[in-house]
């Protein structure tokens, strides 16, 4: 039908958050508005996209179902403080820069979490942070201890008379208690909840030393006295059972990666509880593989203290992949955030990108991952997740300088997307409902019964948006804009605005045209406004004698095309300056402008 859609498998690159200019009579950004700028006219070096001055910490908080979440409290192990708005975001300026912060996030029915991360020097550091939902509160007395059972059939027995304050005093009063149970294994779409837990995966063994996990199961509980203070256990245990998440797949492959690792009833597996002051994994216990009523397999520990708990092995062996983070037009992200996330083992590592946009991150070797990808400029995020990739069964590390041995994924644009919003309408300025438009810089949309549309657009770039009409159907002046900062789903208003009309004055052009020597009959003949050269914007068929004439665009040049895709015949450009009111109208007193026969072998 048109270039734009040869190209359309490019938008599978492109995904989350931002926004776009009100449009004149000429289809154009109004240029007497000094608030609107239409297009960037200058050598592409524009400073909206250009890191900011200073050193700066911004984030959006969301739940499993990926909604925002507002008032969450986001504080920071180097002292700062933020809290995030209607929209899950939130916004540090002026911090400083550290190797490892530790960054917390709480408030009221969400599971407490706390992500270790980099705060890079001059450039705008980036967090996209998820948050789990409580699966169980309940207040019961000390005295009488509570027995819990979960939905999911994870389980925790509370002793009786066993609880302590933080420092050390028996407690003998109500007790509030929270338990979350994370889901580690559902679809990304479906509530998996690997990006709210506590901390990175990243561990110390009961030697001292430094480990990587790969988990089988997660839990938090948090206990709290009548007057808010923190309760834990006293010298009594707590048994506790979780249901092993396991990973499965539908590709076989994959699948046959996750049964090579298949816990076994009878196994040991580490217990992991989270220490919060050094934001690591730490091995205080084991736990046994047991067989519950149903079949299920689980796993039971003795708890001496509750925070957060874990079920993982550490990872044998490392793999690594690398790559080059940009933006569509080739410019390397510094500090964009990466995060590899285990599709055959439950476990996440993360990375920060250099001023090159490059970066390496370790993974477990012989298994498969996908990479999450998130940055921001001037406040707004861009996310994209890629395509899995497996990794070689052969040692190799980060750590080593030897990348060579790692799996490359080349060059992966992210683009941070805004919107364009507006009306379509006829040439009696009624609105047209049902209309497709289209961006080839960001994605498509249809009319409501208002004309109305919202479509997704990277911001800080030239965009153009049409209506991709059918053969022989009016055709809609394109317009073109640079597009501003605004959420892509048009919430809160879009700025900007698009007018998009039918051409006030056209003309036409007529030709024929012959394949493999031969009359060629139902041939598609596009014709392009050769200023908006992406979109057909109008279009016609052959008919039984070859010949076609197509309606164009008056005033300036016009290309017009014969055949689509792999199959393009050629192309003519008019000059159609001087033209107007001529049909294709075989009682018309007017001709057309006549083409040069279109002559090709298929």
């Amino acid at each position: 039908m048109s270039r734009f859609l040869l190209s359309l498998g490019a938008l599978a690159l492109l995904a989350s958050p931002i926004l776009p200019g009100c449009i004149g009579a000429d289809g154009f950004g109004n240029p007497d508005d000094p608030t609107i700028n239409p297009v960037d006219d200058d050598d592409g070096d524009d400073d909206d996209d250009a890191p900011v001055d200073g050193t700066s910490f911004h984030g959006v908080v969301r739940d499993a179902d990926g909604w925002p979440i507002q008032g969450v409290a986001v504080t920071t192990s180097n002292g700062f403080d933020a809290e995030s708005d209607h929209q899950g975001r939130f916004s540090i300026t002026d911090i400083d820069p550290t190797e490892r912060a530790l960054v917390n996030f709480a408030k009221p029915g969400y599971a407490k979490s706390q992500t270790p991360f980099e705060i890079i020097e001059d450039v705008e550091n980036f967090l996209s942070q998820q948050m789990a939902e409580v699966d169980f509160t309940d207040t019961f007395a000390a005295s009488a201890g509570l027995s819990i059972e979960l939905d999911d059939q994870a389980s925790v027995v509370l002793p009786a008379a066993n609880f302590v304050d933080a420092d050390g005093n028996a407690y003998d009063g109500e007790i509030t208690v929270e338990v979350t149970s994370y889901d580690l294994t559902s679809d990304m779409e479906m509530g998996n909840e690997i990006f709210a837990i506590p901390g990175d995966f990243t561990a110390v063994d009961i030697n001292g030393d430094d480990q990587s996990l790969e988990s089988y199961g997660m839990l938090q509980l948090n206990l709290w006295g009548e007057s808010g203070e923190e309760l834990n256990l006293a010298e009594l245990t707590s048994t506790v059972v979780m249901p092993m998440q396991i990973q499965s797949s539908d590709d076989p492959a994959i699948q046959e990666l996750i049964d090579d690792d298949m816990p076994l009833v009878g196994d040991t597996i580490p217990a992991w509880s989270y220490d919060e002051t050094t934001g690591k994994w730490i091995e205080e216990a084991v736990g046994t593989v047991i067989e519950l009523a149903d079949g299920t397999l689980a796993w039971e520990f003795e708890a001496a203290h509750f925070s957060t708990w874990n079920c993982d092995y550490p990872l044998p062996t490392h793999g690594c992949v690398t790559g080059q983070v940009t933006n569509s037009q080739g410019q390397p992200r510094q500090g964009a955030t990466v995060r590899a996330v285990g599709m055959s083992y439950t476990s996440t590592t993360t990375a920060r990108t250099s001023a090159d946009g490059t970066f390496c991150i370790e993974v477990k070797n012989g298994e498969t991952v996908w990479l999450e990808i998130s940055y921001t400029v001037s406040g707004q995020p861009a996310s994209q997740r890629t395509d899995p990739v497996t990794i070689p069964a052969g040692q190799s590390s980060c750590t080593d300088g030897n990348y060579n041995d790692c799996v490359d994924m080349g060059v992966i644009p992210v683009d941070i997307m805004s919107c364009v919003t507006g009306v379509v309408i006829d040439t009696q300025g009624a609105p047209v409902q049902g209309a497709d438009v289209v961006s080839p810089q960001g994605g498509i949309a249809q009319t409501d019964a208002t004309g109305a549309f919202c479509l997704a657009v990277p911001v800080f770039q030239a965009t153009q948006v049409y209506v991709l009409t059918g053969q022989d159907e009016m055709g809609f002046q394109p317009v073109q804009m640079y597009t501003q900062p605004g959420l892509p789903d048009c919430q809160s208003g879009c700025p900007n605005i698009a007018l998009l009309r039918p051409y006030t004055n056209t003309s036409c052009a007529s030709g024929e045209v012959v394949i493999n020597s031969q009359s060629a009959p139902n041939i598609l003949v596009e014709a392009y406004d050769a200023n908006y050269p992406e979109v057909a914007v109008f279009s016609t068929l052959t008919t039984a004698d070859g010949s076609y004439c197509v309606e164009i665009p008056a005033g300036g040049e016009v290309v017009v095309m014969v055949g689509a895709g792999e199959s393009v015949c050629g192309s003519e450009t008019i000059n159609a300056s001087g033209l107007g009111g001529e049909v294709c109208d075989e009682s018309s007193q007017t001709e057309c402008s006549p083409v040069p026969d279109f002559v090709c072998n298929l």
